[in-house]
């Protein structure tokens, strides 16, 4: 069953809706990598605490995004990853991956896992900067119920939109997804019922993975006026793969 916007009804865990106090939490070993992340968070005025992983208190004030920044392996950067996820004060709460790994491997492990964006080091100041906001700027929408939070988890993913019916092919991102279907955002608009596909791409080129979606409904940006908003419902036989690879966990299990 799903509800207007074609999402399933799997729960994930989610932050509480009423923080006060919203703030970037950067998890690191105390180096040069993580005060670089510290220092363009604070520059372009988003509120940062930061943190050694030991150092994480089990009763720390629930941020409204966690930053990774990891050096290591990927099988010690995903345990990381897993111990972040069921921290008690950090469940529901969207985690960013920076790392070095540029592999299509690396990326796919950290988004199918529930990572909200992965990030390549060293990163772009613009793009750490944008990512932070949005998906920040995601747990704190004025129109999310508690319902619709737990009925989608944010994920910033680039993608090419093949619109068949005008036979051509565009750029946008997925800015969420649920267990039947995803928000994109694009330049282009998009008409209701259009049949389009969704080409996925990973750090630096296309992964080929293509999901099919029909759109449910759309309307501009309140971010930016150049773009659309588009919920798009997942189609055909793709449609049973989409929510794994897209990290969408149902009952908040990863």
């Amino acid at each position: 069953m799903s509800n207007e916007d074609g999402e399933g009804e799997g729960d994930i865990e989610v932050a509480p809706s009423d923080l006060s106090y919203r703030y970037t939490l950067v998890v690191g070993p105390d180096g040069a990598d993580r005060a670089f992340v510290e220092g363009v968070l604070i520059q372009s005025g988003i509120e940062v605490a930061a943190s050694t992983e030991e150092g994480l208190a089990p009763d720390v004030v629930p941020p409204a995004l966690v930053i990774l920044d990891d050096s290591g392996a990927r099988a010690e950067r995903m345990e990381a990853f897993k111990r972040m996820k069921h921290h008690p004060a950090l469940r529901g709460v969207p985690v960013v991956l920076l790392a070095y790994d540029a592999d299509i491997d690396s990326y796919s492990d950290a988004i199918t896992k529930g990572a909200a964006s992965y990030l390549v080091k060293p990163v772009n100041a613009d793009e750490l900067v944008a990512v932070a906001r949005k998906i920040a700027g995601w747990m704190s929408e004025t129109d999310r119920t508690e319902k619709r939070r737990r009925l989608r988890r944010p994920l910033l993913m680039k993608v090419d939109i093949e619109i068949r019916s005008k036979k051509v092919r565009v750029p946008g991102q997925i800015i969420d997804v649920s267990g039947g279907g995803c928000r994109i955002e694009l330049a282009e608009a998009l008409d209701l019922g259009e049949h389009v596909k969704v080409v996925l791409h990973g750090h630096e080129s296309t992964t080929h993975v293509t999901l099919g979606g029909e759109v449910r409904w759309h309307h501009k940006s309140n971010e930016d006026p150049s773009l659309h908003v588009c919920g798009l419902k997942f189609t055909g036989t793709t449609a049973l793969l989409a929510g794994k690879i897209l990290g969408f966990v149902s009952t908040g299990a990863t």
